[in-house]
């Protein structure tokens, strides 16, 4: 799965500042014996960001890290420090069950807008600028990069089943992973056959570059490229900048999101939903 979350996109720019660097001078909090106060973190921040990172506000983070709510060029985001204020930690912080507690934090304290829900992604996807291919069957939305490896792969699975009229996938192009996703998702968009400039993408894609096969699109129109912008906002809102994201009706008739692909096979997935229509489960 290619994975982008917000927090883990920002929280990049923080690591790469952070290698090899060991802050000794910063003490726990007078008085508390957890947590750091802000100005421990503001000076931890300037130290290891080289004055490129400011401490907003701290809140007390898992398993006894203080949790920092940071402005880091412009963008905001979440990063953790150690109960003695003298490590950083930035990206994901995993708990148990493999959610972000940087990711949820961000949520909390409004940096982010709460996930929408799968039901109400379905439905703006359906009012997106989209295309479906296939005639026959139930039907997943899927969120895809040109450049997606993992989607590629997707396409590749779902490709038999479409042709034997057992699916039908409403592909939502976005644009994130590389420098060429928007002009190549631009390129399929724009086309007068959006279906084979995606067939054309993927045909030539190589996968040792994970590069798109369509060439970039050279003068796209602003229309076009709004769609894809309004696409990968509406990905946005689905909590995590992940590809290929799936929306489908589960075997019970209720919308379902996962980022990813599963580890069951494809075939024996697509045979236990249920159909997705227009952005809604129906019998």
């Amino acid at each position: 799965m290619e994975k982008k979350s917000i927090a883990l996109a920002v929280g990049l720019f923080i690591i790469g500042g952070l290698t090899g660097a060991v802050v000794e001078r910063f003490a726990v909090m007078p008085g508390t014996g957890s947590g750091v106060s802000l100005g421990t973190a503001a000076s931890l921040l300037e130290s290891v960001t080289h004055g490129e990172a400011k401490a907003e506000k701290v809140f007390p983070g898992p398993g006894g890290l203080t949790g920092i709510e940071v402005t880091l060029q412009g963008h905001p985001t979440v990063a953790f420090a150690t109960a003695d204020g003298r490590y950083l930690v930035a990206g994901p912080v995993l708990n148990k069950q493999g959610e972000d507690e940087a990711h949820t934090a961000m949520v909390k304290l409004g940096l982010i807008p709460k996930p929408a829900s799968a039901g109400a992604l379905a439905a703006k996807a359906a009012g997106a600028d989209s295309f479906v291919l296939g005639t026959g069957g139930p039907e997943i939305t899927a969120f895809v990069d040109p450049n997606c490896i993992f989607c590629h792969k997707f396409y590749e699975e779902a490709k038999p089943l479409i042709e034997a009229g057992k699916l039908r996938v409403r592909y939502v192009v976005v644009a994130f992973l590389k420098p060429s996703s928007m002009p190549k998702a631009a390129a399929i968009l724009g086309a007068a056959d959006p279906a084979a400039a995606m067939a054309k993408n993927e045909k030539g894609f190589d996968t040792v570059t994970e590069e798109g096969g369509i060439a970039p699109a050279q003068n796209p129109a602003a229309a076009t490229l709004s769609a894809v912008e309004n696409n990968t906002r509406l990905l946005g809102e689905s909590g995590e900048m992940a590809t290929p994201t799936l929306i489908y009706c589960n075997s019970k008739g209720e919308p379902t999101l996962v980022h990813g692909l599963g580890k069951e096979s494809f075939m024996d997935f697509a045979a236990h939903i249920g159909n997705l229509q227009n952005g809604a489960c129906r019998k």
